[in-house]
């Protein structure tokens, strides 16, 4: 039996109907299909183009190839050389890689969206999460976390601080289902 597979018409973009009823009972908020939205798992560029780009891979390999070398293929294409293991570091080693270069938080917080949609696409797309993949997107997400608290101290008047913090905590609580 062949695997069906969930792909958005690029006329009509990211929406319930082209979504694995999996994706769909688990990411029931309408800001999952918004991808204009920044704090959504498709709406920042990085989000998009990591979903654009793994629907092309589902469209070529299918099920033969796993999708952890999509995502690895990917970040290898970005280039931002990132530390390895650096989303898994404690806050120090993370501060300190950033202080290194003001593009650092830039490049750690693209690596860290792209591990986010990586797993929600994967879900949107065939309805489960390889095992991987969901560590990668979970660890992401509390990197992200963590820059939200970075945040509301470097920047305290932030009004988008709130918004964030809701919606990367329903994305873990999303991923955690699984």
């Amino acid at each position: 039996m062949k695997t069906k597979y969930y792909f958005d018409d690029e006329e009509e973009g990211t929406a319930r109907e082209t979504s694995h009823p999996a994706f769909v009972a688990l990411a029931s908020e309408d800001f999952y299909y918004d991808c204009t939205d920044d704090f959504s798992p498709f709406g920042s560029d990085d989000g998009y183009d990591t979903l654009a780009g793994l629907e092309e891979w589902y469209r070529e390999h299918g099920n033969k190839k796993p999708v952890s070398e999509f995502l690895e293929e990917l970040l290898d294409d970005w280039d931002f050389g990132l530390p390895d293991k650096l989303i898994r570091a404690e806050a120090q080693v993370i501060n300190e890689w950033l202080e290194e270069d003001k593009m650092h938080e830039t490049y750690l917080q693209s690596e860290c969206r792209a591990r986010v949609a990586t797993a929600f696409g994967q879900l949107k797309i065939a309805g489960q999460v390889d095992a991987d993949i969901l560590d990668e997107a979970l660890a992401a997400l509390r990197c992200q976390l963590w820059f939200n608290e970075r945040a509301r101290i470097h920047y305290p008047q932030w009004q988008y601080a709130d918004q964030e913090l809701s919606r990367l905590s329903q994305m873990q609580s999303v991923l955690k289902q699984l």
